[in-house]
């Protein structure tokens, strides 16, 4: 398939990586051929969980993840809705997740380390056809002939104007046998992710209105500034 389905408005942006393999500027992957929409580390309850301790945190959040994954699966109507790992940011914003999950049908969800106290996340590893998805926390067997696709690490680029002006972007890690999503969650920053040797691995910098990867080998920093 090389053609995505139609967008509901406003539209959003995406690109295909790889051959039925789509980034969506709404930090979503989309497997075309398989029907699998994959998102990770969406940190449900982040400031439910914050408050609950003491820190005074908007309650902010959750609507947005909400809307959010109700217009990916209005938009691309998966088979199947993976949600990999770090789902819910500790026990005492288990909520909201679990009222959207009772109205879901579909949705698979694997186990990460902020999901260890949720008995709504029980599974470490998922196997789909040609791919292998776990948190990315831990180090599990990867099946020969897959490609591993993780989250945990929250991945991003940081880019420089040369005059002063820095903006980061959530990035999604691609190599060849390895996927690694950005975070989901609104309140993620994302940790800068190095130019790396390997010639296979490209750093895809998701915008809101543009998707793009940067140059092999080159700092995401020095990008703008050329």
């Amino acid at each position: 398939m090389r053609v995505p389905p139609p967008m509901s408005s406003p539209p959003a942006t995406r690109v295909e990586i790889r051959p039925g393999v789509w980034l969506d500027s709404r930090r979503a992957l989309w497997l075309a051929q398989e029907r699998l929409l994959i998102v990770a580390d969406l940190h449900w309850g982040y400031a439910t969980v914050h408050r609950a301790r003491g820190h005074l945190f908007p309650i902010w959040g959750d609507d947005a993840i909400e809307a959010a994954l109700h217009a990916l699966t209005a938009d691309y109507r998966p088979a199947e809705m993976i949600w990999l790992g770090d789902v819910v940011h500790a026990a005492e914003g288990t909520a909201r997740a679990e009222r959207f999950l009772a109205a879901t049908p579909g949705v698979t969800v694997v186990a990460g380390n902020h999901d260890r106290r949720w008995r709504g996340a029980a599974v470490r590893t998922v196997r789909r056809a040609g791919y292998f998805f776990h948190h990315g926390d831990g180090s599990p067997d990867i099946p020969e002939g897959t490609v591993e696709v993780v989250g945990h690490h929250h991945p991003a680029v940081l880019l420089e104007d040369g005059a002063g002006g820095r903006i980061k972007l959530p990035a999604l890690v691609a190599a060849e046998r390895r996927l690694v999503l950005p975070a989901f969650s609104p309140w993620a920053g994302g940790s800068p992710w190095p130019a790396c040797p390997d010639a296979s691995e490209v750093r895809w910098a998701i915008a809101p209105s543009r998707i793009f990867a940067l140059p092999h080998g080159r700092p995401a920093a020095t990008l703008a500034a050329r």
